[in-house]
């Protein structure tokens, strides 16, 4: 089974999605998606006095410019193991502006199992000191890979949501063939 591709299609929708998760909160070990396998590969190992501040992981059946699946950022108050289905629906979009021109997006997504993160609707209502936490993490996991951020900038909701059709309508146009219509606001999923 491939993850990116073999998920049921109706779990993958704007308002509410399975995220498969890739780092867990206090993770050194920095995994990323090998699309052609479907499984998670150790990229780098961060300092061991840096952490993960949040739990990662990528969204099925989306497609990014770079061919990827869409990276999240999964807010959730307690560790998650690799490759576990989390249900989450989306708050915002965190931009990672490259100094040497580029971006990286990632979403952010509230565990909906979380009491806690649940409740958070929006970006503004993510923590001052977890924002914090996470743009320094960011920082660092750019510096770590030779591609340092100038900026990182959150955005909410509306954005969020146009990030995900954009890169929903690029998977089906890329894995399963199908044209986007004109004027189309949201496209089946299957």
């Amino acid at each position: 089974m491939n993850i990116w591709h073999d998920l049921q299609p109706d779990l993958v929708r704007r308002e509410e999605y399975m995220v498969f998760t890739a780092n867990s909160i206090g993770s050194t070990a920095v995994l990323s998606f090998d699309g052609a396998a479907g499984l998670l590969c150790l990229n780098h190992l961060s300092d061991s006095n840096i952490g993960a501040p949040n739990n990662t992981g990528y969204l099925p059946r989306t497609c990014t410019p770079e061919d990827m699946p869409v990276e999240t950022v999964i807010l959730c108050s307690q560790p998650l193991p690799a490759m576990t289905l989390v249900r989450c629906r989306p708050v915002g979009l965190v931009i990672v502006h490259l100094e040497h021109g580029g971006e990286r997006k990632l979403l952010l997504s509230a565990a909906c199992a979380d009491e806690f993160w649940s409740a958070c609707l929006t970006v503004d209502e993510i923590p001052s000191a977890n924002r914090k936490a996470l743009v320094r993490y960011l920082r660092y996991d750019q510096q770590v890979i030779s591609q340092p951020a100038a900026s990182i900038e959150f955005q909410g909701l509306e954005q969020a949501e146009q990030y995900f059709d954009a890169c929903q309508r690029e998977y089906l146009l890329r894995y399963c063939g199908v044209r986007p219509q004109e004027g189309a606001e949201n496209l089946p999923v299957g």
